[in-house]
């Protein structure tokens, strides 16, 4: 840790971004080039201006239709040579030769040079490779049927194969796909996180990527099955090289829940063929509006929060849309953070895209369909299975309270009803507050449901099963309109993570009626955010956003985590990099004793965290779980409620709401952030007492808890495990306590109806 006497560093975030900025242009330029999808001014000029040589590829290899079809015929036991490529009197012309044990065939292509050089020297190279094919054989060329046309319109693309297969795909072919979709997924991560320059993408991975087949479905990733959505908002005649952009949850459905993600889509193609999408969103730091980070706690309808971005061409065939990007980065406080954020993300994309295309130039377009057709399926058995072991068939409900809106109102009730009807599973919001006047709704569609159901259903039961789309037509959801969970137009949505997060309770302890051994307590239920922005002694502006964590709840394995995410792979923003890049101190940041419920497996504590300020600024907060507990199951107890306190100079600690805007602040100023604990499983007097000492010595406990919670007595300064005494506590606890009930909500609201 640091303190005010130490040496800063002249160099500011701003500095590493413009330097970034630079550098990302320069290597997107190349990564385009690469791809033969470049700018105006670095493409080959047209035929009335080029000379021949201008036109003619600098490397060219055949296409992925011709290497299926000479695969086909001579049992992949064949090679090839390009001889010539030459543009002459408006044709590509292309001339190969084909060896086949031992034997060699010669014989050239040709293709009208229109459009797209490098596409018609493919279609050459193809025609000749297949004239030479057709010279060992006798059979006449295959057609690839589009001849010298422009790529299909997008409707008659999807779904479309290269090459048709005959037969089951075999288990290794299938295991070889998934782990390549797998680690094209991740990779898509890693180079988002080395690009980005915000902290809330870079350092807390508050990103979500997602490669899906020609129909939308997500074969990897995290949120899925909003490609429909996205793209019947406008048409468009999708190419190689398009990027689609856009913002706004009411222009698709939903799929993202805020204007602060913005969501990039990458159309696939093999060949001339819609093979899939490539696409990440990712939040950025500020979109305008009236409050740094965009997220206003006092908005009462979207256009109070910031731009909207609706579905727009960024790159249309590989030609950045500068106007459109100009005008984004107009509109936001944050410019150069976003530019570098919006091309990392199209990085990823990107990366995306060129691995699926290597894996169907590995094993043809047709068996990666059915590959992808296979793990859907093997989802959508799996999830049947889940269905049938662990969701009641006798409707049960649930319920669960967001604190506030902001504004003053609530609270407002969450509620869901489950049942299964066969291996269907049924999940009705009815009954669910309505929309909020303040920013809490989650403007939640059919399809990110499904997914949420099906990352708490998969982790909780079968983390083994691929998380794909496979499982949709399962499910099945009624989101009343107008209600918290699915607003009408133009309801605010700048802080639906609280309802998000609070979702995932409800579900929870809906799924826990019918096997509540296999069900988890309630977790810190929200997303408590931190923001500090201002202008600091060097003249320079700055803007944080901090996502921070509670306790995750008790469950049936095991206790909950301290003061971790909710969502599985974010991560906290190193303390070094809080204070290099910002002016302010982090004085405490660490587990708040006594804050998980008590439990056989308790739960999670929340943080404190405290920030030292030492600039003049504003600050906004938004968190929940400050009025109701999060609750525990199976005699676990309920964890402790959130706080958050401001100290200004010396004086002593004013509390704060937990959702507020715009609190100035002064240097040397503190704010004290503490998050909730999470709920406790299970019966504490069965608790192991070792366990309990053990929490005791590592500070996660206070002795006093461990006497009146567990009935666990320790002594002396290394905390010795009095076994006797902790005995006859136990059994006079038991003897004069009420019976347990399935729910422990302390001293808030039941949940249970």
């Amino acid at each position: 840790m640091s303190d005010d006497t130490r040496t800063r560093t002249p160099i500011s975030l701003d500095d590493l971004l413009s330097a970034n900025k630079n550098q990302f242009d320069q290597l997107f330029s190349r990564q385009m080039d690469d791809a033969s999808l470049l700018s105006p001014s670095a493409r080959p000029a047209s035929n009335a201006t080029a000379g021949p040589v201008d036109l003619v590829p600098r490397a060219l290899k055949l296409g992925t239709n011709a290497i299926i079809a000479l695969n086909r015929r001579f049992d992949f036991d064949w090679s090839y040579d390009i001889l010539e490529t030459k543009a002459e009197n408006g044709k590509a012309i292309v001339r190969i030769k084909i060896d086949v044990a031992g034997k060699s065939k010669a014989d050239q292509g040709s293709a009208t040079l229109e459009g797209n050089s490098a596409l018609a020297f493919e279609k050459a190279a193809e025609e000749a490779a297949l004239r030479c094919a057709d010279q060992f054989t006798g059979r006449a060329p295959v057609d690839s049927g589009q001849g010298d046309q422009a790529p299909l319109a997008p409707a008659a693309r999807t779904g479309a194969k290269s090459d048709a297969v005959v037969g089951p795909i075999d288990i290794v072919t299938l295991d070889l796909i998934e782990n390549a979709l797998r680690n094209a997924r991740h990779e898509m991560d890693a180079i988002l996180f080395r690009s980005a320059m915000s902290p809330v993408i870079r350092e807390q991975h508050d990103e979500f990527p997602m490669i899906t087949d020609a129909e939308g479905r997500m074969i990897v990733g995290q949120f899925g099955s909003y490609i429909s959505e996205m793209l019947k908002q406008q048409d468009f005649d999708l190419k190689p090289g398009d990027v689609i952009l856009q913002s706004d949850p009411y222009k698709c459905g939903g799929a993202i829940s805020h204007i602060n993600d913005w969501m990039v889509l990458i159309p696939i193609f093999v060949g001339r063929d819609l093979v899939g999408f490539s696409s990440m969103f990712g939040h950025m730091m500020d979109v305008g509006g009236p409050v740094p980070g965009s997220m206003p706690t006092a908005a009462t309808s979207i256009f109070g929060e910031g731009m909207r971005i609706p579905p727009v061409k960024i790159y249309a065939e590989g030609v950045l849309n500068k106007a459109a990007l100009d005008i984004l980065m107009n509109n936001t406080r944050t410019p150069e953070m976003n530019y570098s954020d919006l091309m990392a993300i199209v990085a990823g994309c990107r990366a995306g895209e060129r691995r699926v295309v290597e894996i169907c130039e590995r094993f043809g377009t047709g068996t990666y369909t059915q590959a992808c057709e296979a793990l859907l399926e093997r989802t959508n058995r799996a999830m049947r299975k889940l269905i049938v072991q662990n969701l009641p068939i006798e409707p049960q409900s649930f319920e669960d309270y967001v604190d506030d809106d902001g504004l003053g109102n609530g609270p407002f009730k969450m509620k869901l009803t489950v049942w299964r009807e066969g291996d269907h599973a049924y999940f009705d919001w009815t009954g669910t507050s309505a929309q909020a006047p303040g920013p809490i709704n989650f403007y939640l569609h059919d399809g990110m449901f499904k997914m949420f159901i099906g990352v708490y259903m998969i982790m909780v039961f079968d983390p083994q099963i691929l998380f794909n789309d496979g499982f949709y037509d399962l499910i099945h959801v009624n989101l009343p309109k107008g209600s918290l969970v699915n607003p009408e137009f133009p309801a605010p949505l700048g802080c639906r993570t609280h309802a998000l997060s609070r979702q995932f309770d409800v579900m929870g302890g809906a799924l826990s009626k019918h096997a509540p051994e296999m069900a988890t307590a309630a977790g810190y239920g929200s997303s408590p955010h931190f923001l500090f922005s201002g202008v600091d002694s060097h003249k320079r502006p700055f803007q944080l956003m901090e996502i921070l964590y509670g306790g995750i709840p008790g469950r049936p394995v095991g206790d909950g985590m301290d003061g971790h995410s909710w969502w599985p792979l974010f991560e906290n923003i190193p303390t070094e990099y809080l204070e290099n890049f910002f002016p302010m101190v982090i004085e405490r940041y660490g587990s708040v004793a006594d804050t998980g419920g008590a439990g056989k497996h308790r739960g999670g504590n929340g943080i404190e965290k405290v920030y030292r300020l030492l600039e003049p600024g504003d600050v906004s907060i938004h968190d929940d779980r400050q009025e109701s507990q999060p609750w525990g199951i199976l005699g676990g107890q309920p964890g402790a409620c959130s706080e958050k306190w401001i100290i200004r100079g010396t004086a002593e600690p004013e509390p704060l709401p937990s959702k507020i805007d715009n609190v100035r602040v002064e240097a040397g100023d503190r704010i004290v952030f503490i998050t909730a604990g999470g709920g406790g499983w299970g019966d504490p007097l069965e608790r192991d007492p070792r366990r309990v000492r053990n929490d005791v010595a590592r500070k996660l406990m206070t002795q006093e808890k461990a006497r009146v919670a567990y009935g666990v007595i320790l002594t002396g300064r290394h905390y010795e495990l009095d076994l006797r005494a902790t005995t006859d506590l136990r059994e006079a606890t038991k003897l004069s306590r009420k019976s347990l009930e399935l729910f422990d909500f302390g001293e808030g609201r039941s949940g249970v109806s």
